[in-house]
């Protein structure tokens, strides 16, 4: 369920694997990796439209060392 906060759009996991041909799980190791950058919202991840596009042209910011 895509929700707007701020005027920011958020995705899940879910539907990020239905837009990409990546899996849940992979999508799960690319946020533990740090790759995409997503907040925890419940029990689901939410990644932002912003952090989606820096993820798809390969320009995400790992700060994890």
């Amino acid at each position: 369920m895509t929700i707007r906060i701020k005027n920011q759009r958020y995705y899940t996991t879910e539907e990020l694997s239905d837009m990409l041909p990546l899996t849940q799980v992979s999508i799960g190791n690319y946020i533990r990796k740090g790759k995409i950058r997503a907040v925890k919202i419940g029990l689901l991840w939410y990644i932002s439209e912003t952090n989606l596009n820096l993820f798809l042209q390969g320009t995400f910011q790992n700060e994890k060392k």
